[in-house]
């Protein structure tokens, strides 16, 4: 494998990958036991930082240990709710229960805990077969996931399902195989920008949870509304995926995590070693930005290096938050401000102070007070789900004794504008300290632009974006350079014609079969919905 072939995404992998490239980390041992256990959890990260790979891994892990433990895993992806935004706000609730309640009757047969008539699941469909029921289920959600094409078609949405249904069934699977529980893995679980189908996701993970069943649920930071039923702080335990840059293994597990990938890089990266950390540093801990700008940085040299981190974190990666604000109008002002606040503000302030050379300054923190306006924590949220900025802490203390809550700035924004952001960037992780802020009171007077904008109306404003958007062409896709050349050959040239193709339709590419079919199918998906999402 050469390096333009890293795998950015889980959904490139299989579950034996998974195993194979799996860097453990003290962190992710305790986070992936977390997912196994008992307890309801969100998880919750930017895009790339690993949440879907910790969901797989735990699901490996609990398959290869089934026989001892009892457990059984099912993973199931919502990552097509955003083609439900329809004027029938129930057909979010129908598809998604309908699907999890397919998927808990799929992973039962596949671990032979059902028979053919068993008739666990028949308080669902009138003493029908499992097997009937999962076929009409599975009609169901893929009509609901298709209804787009055209609104004017009927779709008879009651399936009869409840959560108390759910949760009976489930009692009643385990008591009859003599398995434990169940645990939900549920990827890509409440859609961005779709504030009431992330209401209606966390109600009925509420009410699912059981003794025999526990949800844990993969979520972004800064756009995800729980609604007034969901309480995170009773509900769920909350867990935040970031790596910790200040951590000593920190460099070596972002070395191992490319390493594993492609053994064939790791005498480059010996040899190479202060450019590669630059890279790691650069990255934040986001393993996926890592892997795509070690690929962009082939061979790994510093003049490279240099080019793609002025490339991505200049231009690349303001210009896809920037994206946000076209796609989605009622959040334009607040991506604009927050993008101006750190592009315009914060990070020249920074670098005027890092030329004083007595006193050099190396913060990458800066800290908002907790009364500071709606609108500039709106933007402050915002730049979390795109990365640029990660929550590290709540409820701080700062000076004067004033309570509020610490991020920290994408170490690549912070060096990627300077002469050299190799050399800026292993200067400034020399002595970084997480008490060193930049802070920003309740009434700063940055804030006086959007200081009186309206959150609540932000939704409001949200225009219909998908139909817009089908014609886009596939370039614009974030996938490896395999499935995107597969998809043109075949004649899928835009976004529309990925999301009406089927794996039958990919398989008529030369060397693509069921499984890399299948494989085409899920990054291809992955990759569209996530555009469509933000």
């Amino acid at each position: 494998m050469s390096a333009n072939e890293l795998h950015f995404r889980t959904e490139d992998l299989t579950l034996e990958d998974v195993g194979k490239y799996f860097v453990e980390t003290e962190f992710d041992r305790q986070t992936i036991d977390t997912l196994k256990g008992r307890k309801t959890v969100v998880l919750q990260g930017a895009r790339g930082v690993g949440k879907s790979f910790l969901l797989k891994v735990a699901q490996k892990e609990m398959n290869e240990d089934f026989s001892d433990s009892k457990t059984l895993a099912v993973y199931v992806t919502f990552n097509k709710a955003g083609l439900l935004q329809t004027s029938d706000p129930g057909r979010f609730k129908h598809w998604m229960l309908a699907k999890i309640c397919d998927r808990i009757i799929r992973e039962a047969r596949k671990k032979g805990l059902l028979q053919s008539q068993s008739s666990v699941f028949a308080t669902l469909s009138h003493g029908q077969s499992d097997e009937v029921i999962a076929s009409q289920l599975e009609t169901l959600w893929k009509n609901l996931e298709d209804a787009w094409k055209n609104e004017s078609t009927s779709i008879d949405t009651s399936s009869g399902i409840d959560p108390e249904l759910i949760k009976d069934a489930v009692e009643d699977l385990c008591d009859q195989s003599g398995t434990s529980r169940i645990v939900m893995l549920i990827d890509e679980a409440a859609h961005v920008f779709i504030p009431e189908q992330q209401r209606q996701f966390f109600t009925v993970m509420r009410d699912l949870r059981s003794p025999y069943l526990s949800v844990k649920a993969a979520v972004y930071p800064g756009v995800t509304y729980f609604g007034d039923s969901f309480q995170l702080s009773h509900d769920a335990e909350l867990i935040n995926v970031n790596r910790n840059i200040l951590d000593p293994a920190y460099l070596s597990s972002m070395r191992e995590i490319v390493i594993r990938q492609d053994p064939e890089l790791e005498s480059s990266i010996n040899r190479h070693g202060a450019v590669f950390d630059a890279l790691a540093f650069a990255s934040s801990g986001n393993p996926r930005t890592l892997l795509k700008t070690v690929s962009a940085t082939s061979p790994l040299t510093t003049n490279n290096a240099q080019r793609v981190m002025r490339e991505y974190y200049r231009d690349t990666i303001w210009s896809e938050h920037t994206a946000l604000g076209e796609r989605y109008i009622g959040h334009r002002d607040v991506i604009d401000w927050g993008r101006d606040f750190l592009q315009k503000h914060m990070i020249p302030m920074l670098r005027k102070k890092q030329r004083q050379t007595e006193d050099p300054d190396k913060r990458i923190f800066l800290w908002i007070h907790r009364d500071a306006p709606a609108a500039v924590k709106e933007a402050l949220r915002l730049l979390c789900y795109s990365g640029i900025l990660h929550e590290a802490g709540s409820g701080l203390v700062a000076t004067r004794g004033l309570t509020g809550t610490r991020y920290m700035l994408n170490v690549g924004t912070r060096t990627g504008p300077e002469a050299d952001p190799v050399a800026a960037t292993n200067w400034l992780r020399g002595s970084i300290s997480i008490k060193r802020m930049v802070e920003f009171g309740a009434n700063h007077e940055l804030y006086e632009s959007i200081a009186r904008l309206d959150v609540e109306k932000m939704d409001e404003q949200r225009q219909e974006f998908i139909k817009s958007q089908l014609g886009r062409t596939v370039d614009e896709l974030d996938m490896t350079a395999f499935a995107r050349g597969r998809l043109k050959e075949l004649g899928f040239d835009t976004v529309g014609q990925i999301l009406a193709a089927s794996e039958a339709d990919f398989q008529q590419a030369k060397w693509v079969g069921p499984v890399r079919s299948r494989q085409m199918m899920n990054i291809a998906t992955a990759a569209v919905m996530e555009y469509l999402s933000g």
